[in-house]
């Protein structure tokens, strides 16, 4: 085995949480979807639903499947924006600008 196949090995892996609360309690989880190593549903204690910063516990975490591995608790990232009205009023706008000789004063 190669030095980067046992580096690679040990480094932790990102995995994305989503805040769920228990029901009926003031308790909140951070819930692994889909853990990279096992592919399985983890839960992590992010603490109480009332008086708790839960960004707090995202970052490094011994993964339950695996404790001697870690992975990272990340949020998911955000969309990118689809294009609004404006900017493609906007793009018809410059190409027009562009070559206004397109029916207008030509004689």
């Amino acid at each position: 085995m190669g030095k980067k196949a046992r580096l690679s090995d040990r480094t932790p892996q990102p995995a994305f949480v989503t805040l769920r609360d228990l029901p009926g309690t003031r308790v909140v989880f951070w819930m692994v979807s889909e853990c990279p190593y096992c592919a399985g549903q983890h839960l992590h204690v992010a603490g109480n639903l009332r008086n708790t910063e839960t960004e707090v516990v995202l970052g490094e975490v011994p993964a339950p499947c695996d404790m001697e591995r870690t992975y990272v608790l990340s949020l998911p990232p955000r969309p990118k924006k689809k294009k609004g009205r404006r900017s493609e009023r906007r793009e018809r706008h410059e190409a027009w600008l562009d070559d206004p000789a397109d029916g207008w004063g030509e004689d």
